[in-house]
């Protein structure tokens, strides 16, 4: 039997090597994981330059990124009508900010592949949670999500687990 990967899979395998980046309000915490109560007006990267990012991906041979578009947590680095707890609820750039759109605008102008990680749900308290079913479309549906190649979701649970039971698989949307 002779297999035979699809355009996908082999456009994959051909990337070969890309960055994770991880970015958001925990960022502004020194915390990995949080459950939604962080306070938006924390989010104020007033220094952000996604170029920079871009720049070092390419300088390191990497054929794309991947960045954590809205965590567990539920923040989103998009602006978002789902929910208020966004980038439009920070004083980083007067609540006009959009780390997604400006990252897809560096990759864009350098060719490099864009990713987004969204988790399929959030581990946050009512006030803050968006529909987990709903988390992709409602990028995918965004302008600024719009230019990603891939939508990258967890596959495990939503709540923060000890390193050696970190579920290992990430499945790719296509």
């Amino acid at each position: 039997m002779t297999t035979i990967p699809t355009p996908g899979q082999l456009a994959w395998q051909q990337a070969a090597f890309g960055l994770f980046l991880h970015f958001g309000i925990n960022t502004f915490h020194s915390k990995e994981w949080s459950d939604g109560s962080l306070d938006p007006a924390t989010f104020d990267p007033t220094e952000l330059d996604t170029a920079q990012w871009v720049d070092t991906a390419v300088a390191a041979g990497a054929q794309y990124v991947v960045l954590t578009a809205k965590h567990h947590d539920g923040f989103c680095l998009w602006p978002t009508k789902t929910t208020g707890y966004s980038v439009a609820s920070s004083p980083w750039r007067d609540g006009h900010g959009d780390v997604v759109g400006e990252l897809a605008e560096a990759c864009r102008a350098a060719g490099l592949g864009l990713g987004l990680y969204l988790p399929r749900g959030t581990a946050t308290p009512a006030a803050t949670r968006t529909r987990p079913r709903t988390t992709t479309s409602t990028c995918s549906s965004s302008p600024s999500c719009a230019p990603a190649t891939d939508r990258w979701s967890s596959c495990g649970s939503t709540a923060p687990a000890p390193r050696a039971e970190l579920t290992p698989g990430i499945r790719s949307w296509r």
